[in-house]
């Protein structure tokens, strides 16, 4: 059987949920995963009236990566959602010192977005010394705007 772009898990949940909280203790597991398994795999959450379904993000490059994110949108929109929260490994550049060489941390990505408010999002960079992954302070953003979600988010440059 051929895996799809994600794999869903839809479990069975009645209270409203709230989008940051939720986001906040996803993100807890997913630094979890990543100081045990050295890497991260992508994954988003579509959260509805009626409860949050699960994905596992895969793909092959960028234009995979766009098609699999528009593809979550469809979803999002098909379910009537409320909001999706998406957790992705990157990497952040910023200059540095007075060399004008740029710095490049990895860092974990979250994002709370929903078209009706406005996108919100945490960077928290991470080092890794030896087998250990340290944490460094996370930065907080409401004017982030994400391309890999078109049309979904209020903010007009990702619609």
């Amino acid at each position: 059987m051929e895996k799809g772009p994600f794999d869903v898990t839809l479990p069975s949940m009645t209270a409203k949920i709230a989008p940051k909280s939720y986001a906040l203790n996803a993100l807890e597991v997913a630094k979890d995963d990543l100081c045990r398994d050295k890497n991260l795999i992508p994954v988003a959450f579509v959260v509805t009236d009626d409860g949050v379904a699960d994905f596992n993000l895969t793909f092959d490059g960028y234009e995979q990566k766009l098609s699999v994110y528009a593809e979550l949108v469809r979803v999002a929109r098909e379910k009537n959602a409320r909001a999706i929260i998406t957790i992705n490994d990157s990497t952040v550049t910023s200059a540095a010192g007075t060399l004008g060489e740029e710095l490049r941390k990895e860092c974990i990505y979250l994002t709370i977005s929903g078209p009706n408010f406005q996108t919100w999002s945490l960077l928290v960079p991470y080092r890794r010394v030896g087998q250990e992954i340290v944490f460094e302070k996370a930065t907080e953003s409401t004017d982030d705007v994400l391309n890999l979600l078109p049309g979904w988010t209020r903010d007009s440059a990702a619609s």
